[in-house]
């Protein structure tokens, strides 16, 4: 996953009524080896309707239990939630549904998360889903595209 340090240019855009949303206007977002290049750090603005949050993630590999863990943190709910998952074809997919950091979806239920992680042309792809339970069905939500920062 080196290919996600480096200066970035971020827009973010939501899924909504089956298509994505425009995106939004670049940002600028950074992401770090940290701790001898055992995480990587990533600092970034999110924008969506109504506002701008921002959130940091830090990737790691478990080499003990052979998975990725992922742990994200934000200023907008202040909440830190932990993703676990593997890397297969190429796509860092974790998801929240083991890992107990879900959260309220404020009709007694729970949100689950998804998340793939993935390398593009020019940068790399979040892409992120969600489900009201950890089989699924998984739905779009939103799409974070870090381009080189020029």
């Amino acid at each position: 996953l080196s290919y996600i340090a480096g200066k970035w240019s971020v827009t973010s855009s939501f899924y909504a009524d089956d298509k994505w949303a425009d995106p939004s206007a670049p940002m600028r977002a950074t992401a770090d080896t940290v701790l001898g290049g055992s995480f990587i750090r990533v600092q970034s603005p999110v924008s969506f309707p109504g506002g701008t949050f921002q959130f940091e993630m830090t990737l790691s590999y478990d080499r003990f239990h052979g998975i990725y863990r992922t742990m994200f943190l934000d200023d907008l709910n202040g909440y830190m939630d932990s993703y676990v998952g593997k890397r297969t074809d190429g796509v860092l997919s974790v998801s929240n549904a083991e890992t107990g950091s879900s959260f309220p979806d404020g009709e007694g239920g729970v949100v689950i998360g998804r998340l793939d992680i993935e390398q593009s042309k020019e940068g790399f792809l979040i892409t992120s889903f969600i489900a009201p339970e950890k089989n699924g069905p998984y739905s779009p939500y939103m799409r974070l595209e870090f381009v080189q920062a020029q």
